[in-house]
């Protein structure tokens, strides 16, 4: 076996990956999780404040106020699902950030890793070339004849 060659660097390593890997698949779902809960939050409000205002609407005294709340509650949707975007995108991007942290490669691992893949390699090699048969000196090797040249016949 390679001298450098330790299995509890790759354990490890193995370790921590799976390690962030099930961090990884913690953050992802506390993402979506709030993600549901807040669209679904808005979405009831949403609901509630246009049935208010289709109430409010049918108890107008004329068309003009009907109007302006109507308005009032279109107003009030468009600012509410703009925030709800930015709240969202806010939190795309703290998990993006969140996700980049946890994946960065340990170099030092892998240099390690690599290293001591490479020496386990190498001892291997030199332990299977050190098997296999001796070739023997080009002198001790008989040399082939020369065939003589081949004579023409007519017929």
């Amino acid at each position: 076996m390679a001298k450098d060659f330790d299995p509890g660097k790759f354990q490890s390593y193995f370790e921590k990956v799976a390690e962030t890997n099930v961090k990884a698949f913690e953050a992802q779902t506390r993402y979506f999780e709030n993600l549901l809960r807040r669209n679904a939050t808005l979405m009831s409000e949403l609901t509630s404040s246009r049935i208010s205002g289709l109430k409010e609407i049918t108890t107008s005294p004329d068309l003009s106020t009907a109007i302006q709340c109507s308005s009032a509650v279109n107003r009030e949707t468009q600012e509410k699902m703009q925030q709800l975007y930015e709240q969202n995108l806010a939190a795309w991007e703290e998990l993006q950030g969140e996700l980049k942290e946890l994946y960065t490669i340990d170099n030092d691992i892998i240099d390690q890793m690599q290293s001591a893949t490479r020496n386990l390699v190498n001892s291997a090699r030199d332990k299977v070339k050190s098997m296999a048969p001796k070739k023997s000196s080009p002198a001790a090797k008989p040399t082939p004849k020369k065939a003589a040249p081949r004579k023409k016949t007519t017929t």
